[in-house]
């Protein structure tokens, strides 16, 4: 999967059930080359690109519970089997 393939599809938070925005960007370890965290804007779904005034949120990549075709689901409570 290609970053840009990421950045299109909307973050939702399980747990609350609100929309936290798109991916922005990532946090990369240099040591090992892995993904930490996802950095997600909270802008309008209507404005895709224009988050300046939005607030930029880091979720740890062991945070996010799946990835779907179209959304991103991040919280891990009430997704254990």
């Amino acid at each position: 999967m290609r970053f840009s393939d990421i950045q299109k599809k909307e973050v939702i938070d399980v747990e609350k059930g609100a929309f936290l925005g798109f991916i922005q960007d990532a946090t990369i370890d240099t040591a090992d080359g892995k993904v930490k965290s996802l950095h997600v804007g909270g802008g309008d779904r209507g404005v895709f690109f224009d988050t300046r005034d939005k607030e930029v949120k880091k979720v740890p990549l062991g945070d996010i519970a799946t990835i779907g075709k179209d959304i991103i689901l991040v919280g891990q409570k009430g997704l254990k089997k």
